[in-house]
């Protein structure tokens, strides 16, 4: 039973996405908390850190597992943030350009493994993911504060924005470099 774990705790994200969705366009504001789904997100979050880390511990680490892993958090965060635009909480230029990132990345991901090369993850694709995660929850909980006409969701919203872009090129750079 052991070894199913890592895969169900990203299956509970790819199943999840469509409940929080639901919920957010459920209360359709742009203002206010959104306990229930932040709490979900949460948990869905968490999920990313605890799968890989179980799956290397119990030495349980699968392409199956990599592939949920991969798939579930661009599932995630499209589902969310096409709900955050909906309900006026992220701007659509935002959202289209995180979602055509991870469309652009997963496909380059899936042209070298055709051709048997192998992108390992940056450390920069890692801060990305965990700083999405870290904007979703502070879009839901919607804090107050402005820094410069910003909110505190906004500026981390658009670091997660730019550590895509920047880890987008280094899986660019890094295949090209080894087509040569």
């Amino acid at each position: 039973m052991k070894k199913y774990i890592p895969d169900l705790l990203a299956l509970f994200r790819i199943f999840s996405s469509p409940v929080i969705l639901y919920l957010l366009l459920l209360d359709g504001t742009n203002e206010g908390l959104m306990l229930v789904p932040a709490i979900i997100a949460f948990i869905a979050a968490w999920t990313d850190f605890f799968d890989g880390r179980l799956a290397r511990k119990w030495d349980v680490s699968s392409k199956t597992g990599a592939f949920l892993d991969t798939i579930a958090d661009k599932i995630f965060i499209t589902f969310i943030f096409v709900g955050f635009t909906y309900i006026e909480r992220v701007s659509i230029w935002i959202t289209v350009l995180l979602i055509a990132r991870e469309f652009i990345i997963t496909g380059l991901r899936a042209l070298a493994g055709n051709e048997g090369i192998m992108i390992p993850p940056s450390k920069f694709g890692k801060a990305k993911a965990s700083l999405q995660f870290w904007a979703v929850g502070f879009v839901m909980m919607d804090f107050p504060l402005n820094i410069l006409s910003f909110t505190i969701a906004d500026l981390i919203v658009l670091h997660a924005l730019i550590f895509s872009y920047i880890s987008g090129y280094q899986y660019i750079s890094g295949y090209l470099k080894q087509t040569k």
